[in-house]
C-alpha cells in the first residue's frame, strides 16, 4: 500500500507533485511530495502563502512593476519578519520601464531590506530553509498575465544551498547596493511615462491585495511643518516657562519633562535588569512587568490579573520576539498585536507594547498616544495619508518624532513625548489649530 504525505501541498498540486522521496515500513510506502509546478495562476497564490508560514524570506527577481508589493501577505502580521529582497533596479532597466521605482518604494514599505543589483535575472522565493519558489515569473502585474512556469521544491538539501547562493554570494556582492527612500527619488526622474512590457492576450489574472499599499517610513524630505516658525517658537517658550498642570509645586513642562526622562531612564534599567533574568520569573515578574508597561495608564490596571495568569515562558517567549527577534521590528509589533498570533500577549495592548520597545531602546522607538498623535496633527504634515495600520503607523509616527526633536532642538524622544502630550492636551499653544488633514 502507499501513502502520499502531501498535506503540506494544496489540493489543486496534488496531480501536478513529483513524489521523489519515499520510504518503507512494515509493507507500507511513504512518498513525500518534493516538488510541484506552477503556472502564473498558481504562483501568486503560492507566494504568499508559504510566506505566511514563514520568519525569513528571500528573494531575488529581477524586474519589479508598481504592484510588486502585492506577491506578498497583505495583512502584516502574516508577513515573514526578516524579509530580504533584491532587484535590478539599476538606472538602465527603470529608463527601459523593466523596473518600476514606484514598485521599488512600496517594496521598501515591505522592508527596509531591499538592494539593487545590475543585470540580475534570476526569479528566486526562498522561505526559512524549508521551500522554495524557482521560476521565471518577474514581481509585476504584466508578468503574470504572460505564459509563466515555476517549480516549488521542498528538498531541505536544494533550499539550504539557495539560502547559502542568497546569503553569502548575492546579498554580499559589492556591487549590490542597499535602496532608501533617495534612491527611489532619483530613479523616478529616469523612469518613462508609461512602462511598455509587451504580454500575451489572454485571461487577465488579479494580484490579491484589497487595502493601502505599503509604505516606507517618511525622510525629512517628506515633512512640512504646519505652523509658523513664529508659532514654534512660542510653543517652545511656553514650554520652558509654563507651569505643568500636572504639578503642584510650580515646575515649569520643561522641568517636569527633564525629570520624567530622568524616571523612564529608571525604568529602562530596571527593565533590562528584569529581563536578563527572564529564566526564573514568576508572578510577582509579571506583575513588575505590567507596571513597567504601565506606568501612566492607571485604566489599563483592570487587564492586570489577566496578562499574569499567562505562563513566565509565554511572556518571555513573545518580548524575546518582540525585541529581540530578526529582521523588522514593526513587522514583530504587528505579530504580537495580531488576534490568533502565537506572540500574543493576554491582557497587553498597543500602548503597553510601546512602552516597553521605548524603554528597550529609547532612541529608535518613540513614545506614541492619542495626545501626541493629535500634536503631531497640528504640528507637521506627512506628505502622505498616515496608515491606518498598527506597526506602518507607529513607524510614521516615530520618524514624525524624530523630525519634532531635530527641529525643536529638544534632542531626546522623552523631551519630545512631553512637549507634544502638552499641546495635545492643550496645556500649552491652546489656539493652535488641530485640524491639519492625516
Amino acid at each position: 500500500m502507499k501513502i502520499l504525505l502531501d498535506e503540506c501541498l494544496p489540493r489543486r498540486l496534488k496531480p501536478e507533485s513529483v513524489y521523489s522521496t519515499s520510504f518503507s515500513r512494515k509493507g507500507i510506502t511513504v512518498a513525500i511530495p518534493r516538488t510541484a509546478y506552477h503556472t502564473e495562476q498558481t504562483l501568486i497564490k503560492a507566494i504568499p502563502r508559504l510566506a505566511k508560514s514563514a520568519s525569513a524570506c528571500r528573494v531575488a527577481v529581477a524586474y519589479c512593476g508598481r504592484e510588486a508589493y502585492k506577491f506578498f501577505p497583505e495583512t502584516p502580521a502574516e508577513r515573514p519578519e526578516d524579509l530580504r529582497i533584491i532587484v535590478d533596479a539599476s538606472d538602465r532597466t527603470v529608463r527601459l520601464g523593466l523596473t518600476n521605482p514606484a514598485g521599488v518604494k512600496h517594496l521598501l514599505g515591505l522592508t527596509a531590506q531591499v538592494k539593487t543589483l545590475a543585470d540580475l535575472h534570476a526569479k528566486v522565493f526562498i522561505f526559512d530553509q524549508r521551500a522554495a519558489l524557482v521560476g521565471s515569473t518577474n514581481m509585476s502585474a504584466a508578468s503574470i498575465n504572460q505564459y509563466q512556469m515555476g517549480l516549488e521544491t521542498w528538498d531541505s538539501k536544494v533550499v539550504r544551498q539557495l539560502l547559502a547562493w542568497f546569503d553569502n554570494e548575492l546579498w554580499k556582492k559589492k556591487q549590490a547596493e542597499p535602496v532608501n527612500s533617495e534612491t527611489v527619488r532619483r530613479l523616478m526622474r529616469l523612469s518613462p511615462p508609461r512602462d511598455f512590457v509587451p504580454t500575451i492576450p489572454k485571461a487577465k489574472a488579479k494580484l490579491p491585495w484589497k487595502g493601502e499599499a505599503p509604505q516606507p517610513a517618511p525622510v525629512a524630505s517628506d515633512f512640512t511643518i504646519a505652523v509658523t516658525k513664529l508659532e514654534l517658537n512660542q510653543l517652545l517658550a511656553d514650554f520652558k516657562t509654563n507651569e505643568c498642570r500636572y504639578r503642584k509645586d510650580g515646575k515649569s513642562c520643561s522641568e517636569t519633562a527633564r525629570e520624567t526622562e530622568e524616571r523612564y531612564g529608571r525604568l529602562g534599567r530596571h527593565f533590562h535588569s528584569l529581563w536578563r533574568r527572564r529564566a526564573s520569573w514568576r508572578k510577582k515578574d509579571l506583575e513588575q512587568l505590567f507596571e513597567i508597561a504601565y506606568i501612566n495608564g492607571r485604566a489599563a490596571q483592570i487587564r492586570k490579573p489577566q496578562f499574569v495568569r499567562q505562563g513566565p515562558r509565554k511572556v518571555a517567549r513573545s518580548l524575546g520576539f518582540l525585541l529581540e527577534g530578526p529582521g523588522d521590528p514593526y513587522i514583530r509589533f504587528e505579530k504580537v498585536l495580531a488576534k490568533g498570533s502565537s506572540y500574543k500577549l493576554s491582557g497587553m495592548g498597543k500602548v503597553g507594547i510601546i512602552c516597553l520597545m521605548h524603554l528597550w531602546k529609547p532612541k529608535e522607538f518613540a513614545l506614541v498616544d492619542e495626545p501626541v498623535d493629535n500634536a503631531l496633527k497640528a504640528l507637521v504634515n506627512f506628505g502622505r495619508t498616515i496608515s491606518l495600520l498598527e506597526g506602518q503607523g507607529f513607524k510614521d509616527r516615530t520618524a514624525a518624532v524624530s523630525q519634532i526633536a531635530k527641529l525643536t532642538g529638544l534632542k531626546t524622544f522623552g523631551r519630545v513625548d512631553h512637549f507634544l502630550d502638552a499641546i495635545g492636551k492643550g496645556h500649552i499653544g491652546p489656539r493652535l489649530r488641530r485640524t491639519h488633514p492625516r
